[in-house]
């Protein structure tokens, strides 16, 4: 790795150290996003969210409520990173089909 490749990584990591420790959620969407661009795992957020109490009407979340939510139209930034996190993950899962 180049010196200058190896710089760009660590200003990336370090604006998303950043923006994870400066977020705070406060809707169910907003934590959505937030716990995606975390774990980087649709199902494993719907779990967190789940844990939390979180419900669309008297219902628990499913991985399409979440899905949708990070597809949507992004609110802030930790959206846009969401939504081009997802985009990514979705096309390195399906290349194996």
């Amino acid at each position: 790795m180049l010196v200058e490749e190896a710089k760009k990584q660590i200003e990336y990591l370090q604006e998303y150290i950043r923006k994870i420790e400066n977020y705070t959620p406060a809707t169910m969407e907003e934590e959505a996003v937030y716990l995606y661009v975390q774990l980087e795992s649709v199902t494993k957020v719907v779990q967190e969210l789940n844990k939390k109490g979180y419900r669309i009407g008297k219902r628990k979340l499913t991985t399409v409520d979440v899905s949708n939510i990070i597809r949507s139209k992004p609110k802030d930034e930790m959206h846009e990173l969401a939504k081009r996190l997802f985009t990514k993950n979705r096309k390195r899962g399906s290349q194996y089909w």
